[in-house]
């Protein structure tokens, strides 16, 4: 047996266990939102709150996330390399995780405020982060082979793809992006929170 095999469950329940953090921490920003509306604004505008603790709960909530996604990398790559490759999705997870720990220190700027280069670039690094996790749906599912947590994850890809469609539609058109942008980012980012989890939550269980 490869060194690294027995570490595969143990990274994964510690992956799993911060994505329900994440899940937590992004109910909180719900209840305490501190002047963001889950409907007109975007999820990125809780990290630019005026209010402090809202701030640091996004903080909180960005950074259990960037983690949650390096220990799932390091045990997709682990349970690869005890099969003899490398899984270019667990690399992939890595940086998801880097970009998503970045983004805390680089915030959007709020609807009203004139447009910034840190918004500019905090919105290059949401479409990545954005690209990369719907990115990673498959090679996920494709992990977890025909078990009902595959079947689960499917259907969180079809999910997701329908937040992100609606996403960026609302996006594009004014008169939406007040009615719709906010709850469809909201039905993306859950989907792309849960498909990890379950993968998580098969790796522990072998």
């Amino acid at each position: 047996m490869s060194p690294v095999l027995p570490l595969v469950p143990w990274l994964a329940a510690g992956a799993a266990a911060l994505f329900a953090i994440r899940l937590v921490l992004f109910a909180a920003l719900h209840l305490v939102p501190g002047g963001v509306h889950p409907v007109r604004h975007a999820v990125s505008d809780y990290a630019a709150s005026p209010q402090p603790r809202t701030r640091r709960l996004a903080t909180a909530a960005s950074w259990s996330m960037a983690g949650a996604w390096v220990v799932l990398g390091a045990a997709v790559l682990a349970d690869s390399a005890g099969a003899g490759g490398v899984a270019p999705a667990g690399l992939w997870m890595l940086v998801l995780g880097a970009v998503l720990a970045l983004m805390p220190l680089v915030p959007t700027d709020l609807p009203d405020a004139p447009t910034t280069l840190r918004g500019r670039v905090h919105l290059l690094m949401a479409i990545a982060w954005f690209t990369i996790s719907y990115s990673e749906i498959g090679p996920m599912r494709r992990m977890l082979g025909g078990s009902a947590l595959g079947g689960a994850v499917s259907a969180l890809g079809a999910i997701a793809a329908v937040g992100l469609a609606a996403l960026i539609i609302s996006r594009l058109v004014p008169a939406l992006r007040t009615r719709t942008f906010g709850i469809s980012e909201r039905v993306f980012i859950l989907a792309v929170t849960l498909a990890p989890l379950l993968l998580a939550i098969g790796l522990a269980a072998g």
